[in-house]
Parts: C-alpha cells; sequence; structure tokens
C-alpha cells in the first residue's frame, strides 16, 4: 500500500516474535537486510532521490525522531569520514536498544545507504553496543571485519569521499518535494486513533499469552487510564478491541484448518471448550462446525 509503514514500536515487536519462532540470534540482520525498511513511502523516494549519499544521511538523521521516538540520530564529519551516531535516549524509562533491534535497525540502514554508493562502495566501520557474540559470522558477513562490540553508541562510519559524490539517478527538488509529504506522514502516523494502534498491538501480542490493559498501555507508554480515556474519546473499549482482534484471529485460522485446541490457546484460553463456548456466543455456530462448512464449501 502507497505511504503506508507499521510503527516503529509494531515492527520491534514482530521482528521479536518472528525471531523467537525461529529460534535465531542473527534473525535482525536477516530481517534488516531483506525487508524493505521505508516500504513504497515519501521518505523513502526523499532519500533515494538525494544529490548524494551524505544528503541522504543527513535526512534519515532530521526524520529519526518522527521514525522512532526512542532514536535520536546524528551524523558529524570526524577527520576524512562521517559516522552516524545513534544517541543516547533521553527518556531514562526506555529500556534502551536490545541486540535484536540494533541488528535490524543497523543491518537495515546499511543495505540502504550501500545502494547509494558507487558499485563496490560500502561502510568504513559499525560500532554495536551489544556483547560480541559466540558466533560472529553473521555480523562479519552482513558489516565487514571492522566491528567494534560493547561501544557506548551505535555508530557507522563512512568515507566521506564516497558520501559526497553526486549521484547520476538523483533530483533533490523532487527529494524536497518528498521531505514535505514525509513529515505529513510521519506526523499523521505518530497521530494515529488510539483504536488503530491498540489494535496493531493486540495482533503483535496476541501468541505472546494473556494481554492486559496494563501490557498494552505500558508499550504505548501510558497510564491505563490514559489508555481508557482515550479509547472512551473514540467510542471503544480495550475489551471491544481485544475481543475483534480474537474474532478475526479464529476466523482466519479456521479458514487453513488449524486445530480448534490451537487456536483457543492462542487466544488465551486455556480450556478449548472455553473458547468454543466464545466462538459460538461471537458468531452463533461452534468454531468445529464453522470450520467443516468452512471445508466442505473450498474449491
Amino acid at each position: 500500500m502507497p505511504g503506508f509503514r507499521v510503527s516503529a514500536d509494531l515492527m520491534d515487536q514482530l521482528v521479536t516474535a518472528a525471531s523467537q519462532l525461529v529460534d535465531r540470534k542473527d534473525f535482525g540482520l536477516y530481517v534488516g537486510q531483506h525487508v524493505e525498511p521505508l516500504g513504497n513511502t515519501a521518505l523513502k523516494w526523499s532519500i533515494v532521490l538525494s544529490g548524494s549519499p551524505a544528503a541522504a544521511l543527513q535526512r534519515m538523521a532530521n526524520f529519526s525522531t518522527l521514525i522512532d521516538s526512542r532514536v535520536s540520530v546524528e551524523v558529524q564529519a570526524v577527520g576524512n569520514h562521517h559516522v552516524l551516531e545513534r544517541l543516547p535516549p533521553v527518556d531514562l524509562l526506555y529500556r534502551g536498544v536490545d541486540p535484536l533491534y540494533e541488528d535490524f535497525v543497523a543491518s537495515g540502514l546499511v543495505a540502504l545507504i550501500q545502494n547509494l554508493l558507487p558499485d563496490g562502495a560500502r561502510h568504513s566501520a559499525v560500532e554495536l553496543t551489544q556483547s560480541k557474540p559466540d558466533d560472529p559470522d553473521p555480523w562479519t558477513a552482513c558489516f565487514g571485519e571492522n566491528i567494534t562490540w560493547s561501544a557506548p553508541t551505535f555508530k557507522v562510519w563512512w568515507d566521506t569521499s564516497l558520501l559526497r559524490q553526486q549521484r547520476v539517478n538523483s533530483n533533490e527538488k523532487l527529494a524536497r518535494a518528498h521531505d514535505v509529504l514525509a513529515r505529513q506522514q510521519l506526523t499523521a502516523q505518530k497521530a494515529a486513533a488510539w483504536k488503530q494502534r491498540v489494535e496493531w498491538l493486540l495482533i503483535a501480542e496476541l501468541r505472546r499469552g494473556a494481554i492486559t490493559q496494563k501490557t498494552i498501555a505500558k508499550a504505548l507508554k501510558v497510564e491505563v487510564r490514559t489508555l481508557q480515556r482515550n479509547l472512551k474519546a473514540e467510542d471503544t473499549c480495550f475489551q471491544e478491541l481485544l475481543t475483534g482482534v480474537r474474532k478475526s484471529h479464529a476466523l482466519s485460522q479456521l479458514s487453513y484448518n488449524v486445530p480448534i485446541a490451537q487456536i483457543g490457546s492462542e487466544l488465551g484460553y486455556k480450556d478449548p471448550s472455553a473458547f468454543s463456548n466464545a466462538f459460538k456466543l461471537w458468531f452463533g455456530v461452534s468454531p468445529r462446525n464453522y470450520s467443516d462448512a468452512i471445508q466442505v464449501s473450498m474449491p
């Protein structure tokens, strides 16, 4: 969908949930290298159309807090290099960037800028805040040999002469036009309806077990009463949204012939009969009858 991107909080949770399923310590690297980090957004085109890689880096720094409120990025010239640094969070309550999320951001950033550099050119060095893993080979394959572990902050270094090279297919006029659209898109996303933000989090948290207003409020960095008040202002409530997400998940899983007991467990029901009763209350039929009807109607 043009202009669509999920929030950084939700992306963090989706990557975390997926990493637990595949059980790979280097999963963040894989996602960062294979998932388009900015989607088909105005910001992506603003960066791609930048006159030089240096201009693209500066744009990313300018938009960093709108992309992710937890992240503040600064680009500086140091000697004959440019360095992008993720500054420590201002909010001391924030837990900091975990290795998985750092890998995801770092590998995605390196891949994005590398696409703007001349053929064969790449960054000079990477500094990661995480400890050196037992098997560093996946990180070496992604970032090269020049990695500093347990650094105070996350940094990526590039040779300044590479970053200042003008790009053949650049168009700064269009890039600036996309800057305006990008700011509008990102600002609108940060002000997204509470209902939508809660639904995104519920979907991401669904398979983790019991979901409470407290866990969702914590993820949104607000008090439970604030969450309740904002949802009430949009004529809904937490339980209504949770039920809606559970309904959608149940129907989707049944259409794929997932065992009923498994679906109930995913939705937080310890007893399969409790899920069956809830499903019948929602739709007027048991999940077994619904599943049978779906299978019969399939071509």
